[in-house]
């Protein structure tokens, strides 16, 4: 699973799913994780109409739905950098120079 995070009130927060049913990355509005209805079944209802059983979060996605990324309302970015770490960093703040 992976999400989506979005800084402005207005834009929708969009999850990925993996589906047990096609093994397909889902994309799902995340008020739909909350509705009752869902909650309830253990199904959620995605962009494509798709309703996925999602599969254990801790698995990779699976390839992605193309109907799902069509749909998408969210603006594609680019993947953060990782920040590289600093070696001895800790030991410099620990010891006196």
């Amino acid at each position: 699973m992976t999400a989506d995070r979005s800084t402005d009130a207005d834009e929708l927060d969009v999850l990925t799913l993996t589906s047990v049913i096609d093994n397909r990355a889902h994309k799902v509005i995340g008020s739909e994780l909350c509705a009752p209805h869902a909650t309830h079944a253990g199904r959620f209802e995605a962009l494509c109409g798709h309703l996925v059983s999602p599969a254990p979060l801790i698995e990779a996605d699976g390839a992605p739905c193309d109907r799902c990324t069509e749909l998408d309302p969210t603006p594609a970015t680019a993947r953060p950098r990782r920040r590289r770490r600093r070696r001895g960093w800790g030991l410099r703040r620990l010891l006196p120079v």
